[in-house]
């Protein structure tokens, strides 16, 4: 095979590769570990990170079932807490982008019941 063809094959078309979010983390425990360790999970609940292309998921699990009139009270509570979420996930997406390079990171926080349903999601930075 000529070294033209393996170029072609590793650097599509002589561009380089980019890694995205998902491949850093992959490579990169302690950053996860990191991130996992910053958020602040509230009691009852159970919460992990994980990563999709130049996106990042912030789920939250309720541990034990709660009623339906608690559940939609606290779903209109995360609703209307989202203006106190937004600084901290502004700040967090700058904050990897400037130390991945990469450009327009997205952050999504999810909310499950305690029987897998989600019941409340919110994307930052928050479309306009």
């Amino acid at each position: 095979m000529s070294i033209a063809a393996v170029m072609l094959l590793l650097g599509g078309c002589g561009q380089q590769i980019t890694a995205t979010l998902e491949d850093i983390a992959a490579d990169n425990p302690d950053m996860v570990k990191t991130i996992q360790e910053n958020i602040k999970t509230p009691e009852g609940m159970s919460s992990e990170v994980s990563f999709s292309g130049d996106s990042f998921d912030i789920t939250y699990k309720f541990k034990e079932p709660i009623d339906d009139s608690d559940e939609k009270a606290l779903v209109e509570a995360f609703g209307k807490n989202a203006k106190v979420l937004k600084p901290g996930f502004e700040k967090a997406i700058a904050d990897l982008e400037t130390q991945t390079g990469i450009t327009g990171i997205t952050g999504t926080v999810h909310i499950f019941n305690a029987s897998g349903e989600e019941t409340w999601t919110h994307e930052f930075p928050e479309q306009e």
